[in-house]
């Protein structure tokens, strides 16, 4: 029987072989923690970009509602003076010819004017399509002097009254109209529709 005899030093690796077999897999270890590390890092910035976006389009709204607000104030102010120089009138009447009222009939009133109404009157106001820019208030009801938002607002019939809703004065009535007002800033066109309900009691 023919006997082999195994010689193990034919099995050694080449010298360096073995080292260099280790650090090539080091090295791709490395290059792979490496690009976890720069998604991980891509990933969080663009969570803080988004997280900043939607942190600035809140704080612009946020101040949009605000300047609304001193809007509503302004027109309310429109209201009352219009119904100083005019006692005891409605506001069909009392406010005709202001640039701030939607003499329409309540049949067809707006229910919520939609972009191009509002697009439609700050350009070139209508008969059936109006509204009055808030001024800056110098001191008074508006806008405060130096806000970056612009305003624009309207009155319009709801033909909606009630007669038990001025108290206890016999023969007061109460008579409601729709305040509508746009506040925009223009820098980032972010804008903000409010409405209100205004309530005039009037001797009928």
């Amino acid at each position: 029987m023919a006997k082999y005899r195994l010689d193990m030093r034919t099995m050694k690796l080449p010298r360096g072989g073995l080292h260099r077999a280790q650090s090539g897999s080091m090295l791709l270890v490395v290059l792979i923690a490496l690009l976890l590390m720069f998604l991980g890092a891509l990933f969080t910035f663009r969570g803080e970009l988004t997280d900043t976006s939607l942190t600035d389009a809140f704080s612009q709204r946020q101040k949009n509602t605000q300047a609304s607000e001193l809007a509503l104030q302004w027109i309310v102010a429109q209201i009352a003076q219009a119904s100083q120089n005019a006692p005891g009138q409605m506001l069909e009447t009392a406010a005709s010819g202001q640039p701030w009222f939607l003499s329409l009939s309540p049949g067809t009133a707006l229910t919520q004017p939609d972009p191009s109404y509002w697009a439609t009157c700050i350009a070139k106001p209508t008969s059936t399509d109006t509204c009055a820019e808030v001024t800056l208030n110098n001191g008074a009801a508006g806008l405060p002097n130096g806000a970056t938002q612009n305003a624009w607002t309207f009155v319009e019939p709801t033909g909606q009254s009630d007669s038990s809703a001025c108290g206890d004065t016999q023969g007061l009535v109460a008579l409601y109209y729709d305040i509508w007002v746009h506040t925009v800033d223009p820098r980032t066109g972010v804008a903000v529709d409010t409405e209100a309900l205004y309530k005039l009691c009037l001797v009928q």
